[in-house]
């Protein structure tokens, strides 16, 4: 019995032995804490080079709107998940199970293994996200920013009054702000259709730790006289915003008198002549003089407007808009006037400007006007006289062009011949008609060129004094007609290469059928009443297609 006890114990001390010196994996470790592996991915080897596909580049998202967050991986990984800094670590195993609320798997995952979508993005969802991928023996990682945007509050422009008032040549400084907004703002500055962004400067200042900003840009301008009654616009653009906002005030300028001197030419001797001074002014003028004298140096305005001196009278007309005009009227022009010259000095609040009056009998230059005026009369022309914009420039180009295709297509159309240069055809017909009168004669007898026969008549009467011989007849025996030339004129004959001659002819023609026999040539001439024969005296040719008919 105790034999059998030792036997026992001693197999047991051996399958002990056995036990405990078998080698265990780590996966069969009883306490090891071993991470959860992806289902349907398999466990990679240490050898194998795994990387980690991502775009670290800033993405800006609004409120409401999908956001996908690309992940991939290269080589074999054991799992991976998503972490913000707010809330515990996202397994993306979880997003694919479904698991998780508001986060779904994206559409392709080739290349995204470790991709997820936040399915409508919260003001919450703002800041880095990192995307971490676990392999054997360490862990791959990259972070991106996420800008949630918070929409821009309105543009405030930042002025004393509405409207605002400025002097012409002081420089004025302006602020436009925007008390938050994420990102930050654009902000562009517009004085009228002129863009003057480029005399603004902008300050962009955290307001929290989240990357929201305040904004404001401050313009510093030196305004002019054409730049009164114009709108000044701050207009914000902002990636939230389908179309920009804007904050804008009217700006009137206050600026002394300001137009262009007056040439008049092409005066006649003895003439009332009537000049005119447009100008405008902001404030309105507040004393007028004029005054002339032989020359420019030696005029002094000192005579009040409206007033008269001699043949001389000037008057004030008030238009609209801040323009006036002051009219100077000489009556009898004579040649000491145009050695005058004329003086209007304007006045008002901000300071004076003074204006000249020639008068001339000589004759325009090409660069002045037609009507002797070269001055601005109302404040729309003073803004005309800023520099040409970009697009209309363009639009003169394009113009010039035009023409100058419309003018080498006339050239090209009128040398081919083409469209409304073509020949005509009856002028054609007329000329091919005229250059074959010879042959025509000859084909259809009894007809006559009536202009021939007009130059041809006079040398008739002469002949007819001259040459008393008896008529000559030509008969053409296949339709019988016998042709009978008038006194003086010699028939027309066939020469010897069968052309008739260039000899203009009278005709008869006989209307009688063919039967009827040809009188002889020295036979009387037969009655025109005589029964049975009628005779025509032709006094024109009918061209080929006249014949053909």
């Amino acid at each position: 019995m105790a034999s059998r006890k030792l036997l026992l114990s001693l197999v047991c001390l051996v399958c002990c032995v056995s036990v405990i010196a078998e080698p265990q994996s780590p996966l069969q470790a009883p306490n090891a804490a071993s991470p959860p592996v992806v289902s349907d991915y398999s466990v990679g080897t240490q050898s194998q080079p795994v990387s980690i596909i991502f775009d670290n580049k800033q993405t800006i998202v609004n409120p409401g709107e999908s956001l996908n967050l690309d992940c991939g991986v290269s080589g074999d990984f054991r799992y991976c998940h998503w972490e913000t800094g707010k809330q515990n670590a996202i397994q993306v195993q979880d997003v694919y199970d479904g698991y998780i609320e508001g986060l779904s798997k994206p559409q392709i995952t080739k290349g995204n293994e470790c991709g997820i979508v936040i399915d409508a993005v919260t003001i919450e969802d703002h800041g880095p996200w990192t995307c971490k991928v676990f392999v054997i023996g360490h862990t791959l990682q990259n972070s991106k920013n996420v800008t949630v945007t918070i929409k821009p509050t309105s543009p405030i422009l930042e002025v004393a009054r509405r409207p605002l008032i400025v002097t012409e040549g002081d420089t004025e400084t302006i602020s436009c702000s925007v008390a938050a907004a994420r990102p930050r703002v654009q902000i562009h500055w517009f004085l009228g259709d002129e863009d003057i962004t480029y005399s603004s400067r902008v300050e962009n200042s955290l307001t929290d730790n989240m990357g929201t900003y305040k904004s404001i840009s401050t313009l510093t301008h030196m305004f002019k006289a054409w730049h009164n009654k114009k709108p000044l616009h701050c207009i914000v653009s902002h990636y939230t915003l389908l179309s920009p906002i804007e904050d804008f005030v009217d700006v009137q300028v206050k600026y002394k008198p300001w137009g262009k001197d007056v040439r008049l030419y092409d005066i006649r001797l003895g003439d009332d002549v009537e000049a005119k001074v447009n100008f405008s002014s902001n404030p309105p003028p507040s004393d007028i003089k004029w005054g002339y004298a032989p020359s420019y140096e030696q005029v002094a305005a000192v005579l009040p407007v409206p007033g008269e001196e001699g043949r001389y009278s000037t008057e004030m007309l008030t238009l609209e808009d801040g323009s006036y005009s002051v009219i100077l009227r000489v009556l009898g022009f004579d040649e000491m006037d145009a050695r005058m010259s004329f003086h209007i000095k304007v006045a008002n609040d901000i300071g004076a400007r003074d204006f000249t009056i020639n008068l001339s009998t000589d004759e325009a230059p090409n660069d002045q006007l037609a009507d002797g005026y070269d001055n601005v009369a109302t404040s729309d022309q003073i803004q005309s006289q800023e520099p040409l914009s970009s697009g209309t420039l363009a639009a003169i180009v394009v113009v010039v062009l035009l023409v100058i295709l419309v003018l080498l297509c006339a050239v090209y159309m009128k040398y081919n011949h083409l469209y409304c240069f073509a020949e005509k055809k009856s002028a054609k017909e007329d000329r091919e008609a005229n250059g074959a009168s010879d042959t025509e004669s000859a084909q259809a007898p009894g007809f006559v060129d009536r202009n021939k026969l007009q130059a041809t008549s006079l040398f008739g009467k002469l002949q007819n004094g001259l040459k008393k011989s008896k008529p000559d007849v030509a008969t053409n025996g296949t339709n019988g007609t016998t042709v009978v030339p008038a006194a003086g004129v010699p028939a027309a004959t066939e020469g010897q290469n069968g052309k008739s001659n260039d000899e203009v002819v009278y005709a008869e023609l006989d209307l009688a059928p063919g039967d009827k026999k040809v009188p002889a040539a020295d036979a009387p001439r037969v009655d025109p009443s005589t029964e049975g024969t009628e005779y025509a005296h032709i006094v024109g040719v009918l061209d080929n297609q006249e014949a053909k008919k």
